[in-house]
């Protein structure tokens, strides 16, 4: 038996423009601005040899605060990256294969787990075979032909607090900065009311409007160095950009923002995450956060990172 770990943090969008005309899937993605966060998704892949009674196969196995999540569409997206590898002849079809996912955060509430997810599955079998190609790709293809993302897998090929100039996959058509900002931050969210990313990008009136606001906050987020002094701008942009693009608009998230915010003492601020129904409160100032505001999100499901 052999086996292969990969780890890929989750990401938080907090603006952007849709881009996904082409044809293309490689170029499709988005501008936009967010920050990449520790806590993510570990794939566990193992190979063992076939015997000579059996065939060829593959089991998935996902798993949530110790507990095994049964929803083929959360598997799905494993099963699609594993077969991508095995059409391009890059699998050993005398073993069969077992993946073992851990999930460190919610699903569908906008911490870019599927990209995150993807990143890690397709980066352990690059290391269980040795290969010699780009996992993150790989990733971004398998996000856009699921509408499970747009610009989170090139968001986290730099790290840190980015800025995404040009939309695409990463090493290729994508472009992105970042710097670095070591900084803890605290992301909470609804566990009842959960958002899958195809709903507003692949939605004409969800795409106008949320580009239109993406586009307009990054005409001024490129303007000049991207260097940790352009936080306070990322943030003032951020609230700007859930205002213009309709965001707030939905009641679900107002009220948790609103929850959100009563709790927070001066310095911090309550951003929203694009596009689940949550919430990062982050510090205007790096560093990390005192346990007396986490005491006081009594009733709201939460988790503390660390931007990465």
């Amino acid at each position: 038996m052999s086996e292969a770990i990969a780890s890929s943090g989750g990401h938080i969008t907090l603006l952007f423009s849709i881009h996904s005309d082409s044809e293309d899937l490689m170029q499709q993605g988005s501008r936009g601005a967010g920050f990449n966060v520790e806590s993510g998704v570990t794939c566990r892949v193992s190979t063992k040899a076939l015997e000579e009674d059996e065939d060829f196969s593959m089991s998935i196995a996902v798993f949530s605060d110790g507990v095994q999540i049964k929803d083929e569409s959360i598997s799905f997206l494993y099963v699609d990256v594993f077969e991508e590898y095995l059409q391009r002849g890059l699998l050993d079809e005398s073993q069969s294969y077992a993946i073992d996912v851990q999930l460190e955060l919610p699903l569908s509430q906008g911490f870019g787990m599927s990209a995150a997810g993807l990143i890690a599955c397709s980066t352990a079998l690059c290391k269980l075979h040795n290969l010699d190609i780009d996992a993150t790709r790989i990733a971004h293809l398998m996000e856009r032909r699921n509408s499970s993302g747009l610009g989170d897998v090139l968001a986290s090929t730099v790290g840190g607090v980015e800025l995404r100039l040009e939309p695409g996959a990463p090493n290729s058509q994508g472009k992105a900065v970042s710097f670095a900002f070591d900084s803890e931050v605290i992301l909470c969210w609804d566990p009842m009311a959960k958002r899958h990313t195809s709903t507003y990008i692949d939605d004409d009136n969800w795409q106008i409007s949320i580009s239109s606001a993406g586009e307009d906050a990054m005409l001024r987020l490129r303007d000049g160095d991207w260097k940790p002094n352009r936080w306070p701008d990322l943030i003032k942009e951020a609230q700007l950009f859930a205002e213009k693009s309709g965001m707030m608009e939905e009641k679900s998230r107002v009220h948790l923002l609103r929850r959100v915010e009563e709790k927070l003492p001066d310095g911090y601020a309550a951003l929203l995450c694009m596009l689940g129904t949550s919430v990062c409160i982050i510090p205007e100032q790096a560093g990390e956060i005192p346990t007396s505001l986490t005491d006081s999100l009594e009733g709201i499901d939460y988790l503390r990172t660390w931007i990465s």
